[in-house]
């Protein structure tokens, strides 16, 4: 949980990226509050290694649109995955950004059983939180291997994968919110297509 620091210096000199730093990290309940509710406080100490140097944090490594597209684009290209892992367009965003779907499971075989339980899995519905990106490779690496038990969970299932719900809010730097300024967490029960489209054809492909 230590923080993440990028130096632009470290980067242009040393090709260094991303990389944890930071002492004396602390969270903690502060004595600020409004409505009821109590804030807190996260500090830590930390020396800038260059002077005149411009320098970011974050809590958990960045994980773009630009980075699931090349992603996508290596699983669409690799002559194994791509015979059982199907990637198509769920629908667009607000901004026109794709929103994708990966299918995923093993073609069947002769003449056996077609009928297989879905699985649906999404991710990255709060822009912010980039860490569910990286468990959400974790998993399509997982799933998308050759090993005895990802095989047998591709025969037996299909995976329905959203691996990025709300592309708008990842591009310009939201936290937690759409280009509509809403939690699209919240909004499963809406049924405004124009305004959370994401959220309405994930919704619409459960149902089917």
């Amino acid at each position: 949980m230590r923080p993440l620091l990028y130096s632009e210096a470290d980067a242009k000199k040393h090709n260094v990226g991303w990389r944890r730093t930071g002492n004396e990290i602390k969270y903690y309940r502060n004595s600020a509050g409004r409505g009821g509710r109590q804030y807190f406080s996260l500090t830590w100490t930390f020396q800038f290694p260059h002077n005149r140097d411009t320098c970011y944090f974050a809590h958990c490594y960045p994980y773009t649109y630009s980075n699931l597209q090349d992603y996508l684009v290596s699983i669409s290209k690799d002559p194994v995955k791509s015979k059982f892992c199907k990637i198509h367009v769920l629908c667009h965003s607000l901004a026109r950004n794709i929103v994708y779907v990966l299918t995923i499971t093993n073609p069947h075989e002769g003449d056996k059983d077609t009928k297989r339980k879905a699985v649906i899995l999404t991710a990255r519905v709060h822009p912010g939180e980039t860490n569910s990106s990286w468990i959400m490779k974790g998993f399509l690496d997982y799933i998308l291997g050759n090993s005895g038990n990802a095989q047998v969970l591709r025969d037996n299932f299909v995976f329905k994968v959203i691996p990025m719900l709300n592309p708008d809010g990842v591009i310009v730097g939201n936290h937690r919110c759409s280009l509509a300024g809403q939690d699209l967490n919240r909004k499963y029960k809406s049924n405004l297509k124009e305004f959370y489209p994401s959220i309405w054809y994930t919704r619409n492909m459960i149902k089917r």
